[in-house]
């Protein structure tokens, strides 16, 4: 049993993001869907849920061709679609999320409010036995990876033959990967099939039972588990030719010395924010710094509190040698510091803007002259930033909802380079690759190297410990609110990273 997709064409205006795909995923199996940013993923799986018409090809579900004409009309054939960036209401109880659309009522509109937590609690006995969530509190203050599985047995509430699982683990520290692995792992034997999208090759290569490839949205390869590797899989990803900048070693050789004469950038004393505390931080101008530690150790809260100021109790701050005194965003940036959050959808752009739009969020008024704006001078700017950072769309009027999560995450960071000038001394990074690919991660790290290079100083919070391992001159453990001692390039292992923030280091 199976849901066919046979040669799907889908075009937009200016691009053909799918090219005669054809893909079968079967009900018994997880199926990795892997490509380059940009590659078609995103738009091939939206296809396959029903939030998009293809211009031309069939869908047959179970041998019956079949028209998934809305994300309704593809969960009455089966299949549903967890997104990567998430569809949960903060607010609400675990349980309330689970049943949210389908809430038991009394006459007149009134809430069973027993009945509904009782079948949010049997629907995840059904699914997943033995796992214990608090279905009472709030999503907001439950682990990421908690806030998962809820968004994955609301999706399983109905008759569900198929699971398309975009990025799952995008945000999870390695504890909370491994519980999301073991459901996935569960799904197939209760004949619930799972397409599954992942930017982490290992866990598509350790989780599929066949996995395809798709480049510049066509398909290229599916391959068997007995036939994968995760440089197999790289190498049918990438067009080598097209990345530029020289190897990884090479890359990395230009970016491990900072000369101890290199003026500081960002200065911090006696800081307390919440649960975190650090007496002396600095950051020098062309220096990338990395922040690590387990969930809750504070790494996250101590980069975002440098910029928002949220919670800090105490402390000083200069940057380039000037006291920051006045609080709020618009004081840092003034200072020339920026944030490029996590969360980019929640946190840093409009779904339902244009590209052009978020370009020019951070400075609305640099093309503008005499109160007029000069949409010239906004689309020659915003052309430039859509170059340098490879931001693949068909044109500045793309509606950002519409881009695959990779170039989200450029448009993220473009935000800082629109009309800035060398402005910002300063760039904050907080989870900067996540929910985004092998090729796409290349491209950002590079364009953090260039950045450097430039005289910026940049500051990586992040749970990617590959990621800080391959951009940074150094790196900082945290543990319970405290940083420990800072680790040198020359010194980057994974065993070190993880004795680090487990408080284990010697």
């Amino acid at each position: 049993m199976s849901v066919q997709l046979s040669d799907i064409i889908m075009e937009f205006p200016g691009t053909r993001a799918l090219d005669r795909v054809s893909v079968s995923f079967r009900f018994d199996e997880v199926h990795g869907l892997v490509g380059e940013n940009g590659a078609g993923k995103s738009t091939f799986v939206n296809v396959l849920g029903g939030s998009l018409q293809p211009t031309s090809g069939t869908i047959r579900v179970e041998g019956k061709d079949v028209v998934l004409s809305t994300p309704r009309a593809a969960l009455g054939y089966g299949i549903a679609h967890v997104s990567q960036e998430g569809s949960l209401v903060p607010s609400l109880t675990g349980a309330e999320n689970i049943m949210l659309g389908a809430e038991p009522r009394l006459p007149f509109g009134i809430m069973r409010r027993g009945a509904l937590r009782k079948a949010a609690e049997d629907l995840l006995v059904q699914w997943f036995p033995g796992l214990e969530i608090d279905l009472d509190r709030p999503v907001i203050d439950l682990p990421m990876a908690d806030q998962k599985v809820i968004e994955i047995v609301r999706a399983l509430r109905g008759d569900i033959r198929l699971l398309i699982l975009d990025e799952p683990t995008a945000t999870l520290e390695a504890r909370e990967k491994k519980q999301l692995w073991d459901i996935i792992s569960l799904l197939p034997t209760k004949g619930v099939g799972v397409v599954l999208i992942s930017h982490f090759l290992s866990e598509v290569v350790a989780l599929s039972d066949c996995i395809t490839v798709l480049r510049d949205g066509q398909h290229v390869d599916t391959l068997t588990r007995k036939d994968v590797t995760e440089a197999k899989l790289t190498d049918l990803m990438l067009r080598r030719d097209a990345i530029g900048g020289g190897t990884t070693a090479e890359a990395d050789a230009g970016v491990r010395h900072v000369e101890a004469s290199a003026p500081v950038v960002l200065s911090v004393e006696n800081w307390a924010a919440g649960a975190v505390s650090m007496d002396h931080f600095q950051l020098r101008a062309g220096e990338i710094v990395g922040l690590i530690g387990l969930t809750g150790a504070g790494h996250f809260g101590f980069a975002r509190s440098l910029y928002t100021r949220q919670g800090v109790t105490t402390g000083k701050i200069e940057i380039a040698g000037t006291p920051v005194t006045a609080k709020g965003v618009r004081a840092m940036q003034r200072a020339g510091v920026g944030l490029v959050p996590d969360h980019r959808m929640e946190n840093a752009l409009a779904g339902d803007g244009t590209v052009v739009e978020n370009l020019t969020m951070v400075h609305p008024d640099f093309a503008a002259r005499g109160g007029i704006l000069g949409l010239r001078r906004e689309a020659r700017e915003a052309d430039r930033v859509i170059q340098l950072l490879n931001v693949k769309t068909p044109s500045q009027r793309q509606l950002i909802r519409n881009l695959s999560g990779g170039n989200k995450q450029k448009v993220s960071i473009g935000k800082w380079l629109y009309g800035a000038g060398e402005r910002y001394k300063v760039l904050i990074f907080i989870e900067p690759t996540e929910g985004v690919d092998i090729g796409a991660k290349m491209e950002i790290y590079a364009h953090m190297r260039r950045l450097a290079k430039s005289g910026a100083a940049i500051l990586i919070a992040s749970s990617d410990l590959g990621e800080i391992a391959q951009v940074c001159h150094r790196a900082i453990p945290f543990v319970h609110g405290l940083p420990g001692a800072e680790i040198q390039a020359a010194d980057f292992s994974e065993g070190h990273f993880i004795q680090a923030i487990t408080g284990d280091a010697a």
